[in-house]
């Protein structure tokens, strides 16, 4: 599959670039099963040929508005029962494939920061945070 112009999609939801402020992946981690040295001192190693891929998505400072779409979003790539686990499928850019690829992420916590807030307009601002995924 070529590049369709988005790096990450919620279940079948493609977050708008503009939302992004840098999409840094490390895609296909090998897991070291067991790594030993022989007589010679030569390495020998044991991968897991199951390949896992990290993503952390930097989210631009964003207005109430925004936030909500963004969680929105975000909420459309729940599991089935995995809200209390944020547990989320996504499909997202592999730069090592160079393809997209699709799986089950674990959502790291996130810490906003609200830098203000109108009480007249009743809005706010969010300052820029991160969305951290990691593959089950």
């Amino acid at each position: 599959m070529a590049f369709e112009g988005w790096l990450i999609k919620f279940g079948s939801t493609a977050l708008p670039n503009h939302y992004l402020e840098q999409y840094r992946e490390t895609p296909n981690q090998r897991l070291e099963l067991d790594a030993y040295r022989d007589v010679a001192a030569l390495l020998h190693r044991e991968t897991s040929p199951n390949y896992k891929s990290k993503i952390v998505i930097p989210i631009r400072k964003l207005y109430l508005g925004e936030k909500i779409v963004l969680k929105a979003i975000v909420d459309s790539g729940i599991v089935s029962g995995g809200e209390r686990e944020r547990k989320v499928f996504v499909t997202y850019w592999n730069s090592e494939v160079m393809d997209y690829e699709a799986g089950t992420f674990y959502m790291s916590d996130i810490e906003y920061t609200i830098s203000r807030v109108n009480e007249h307009k009743l809005d706010m601002v969010y300052e820029p945070f991160e969305i951290q995924l990691i593959e089950y």
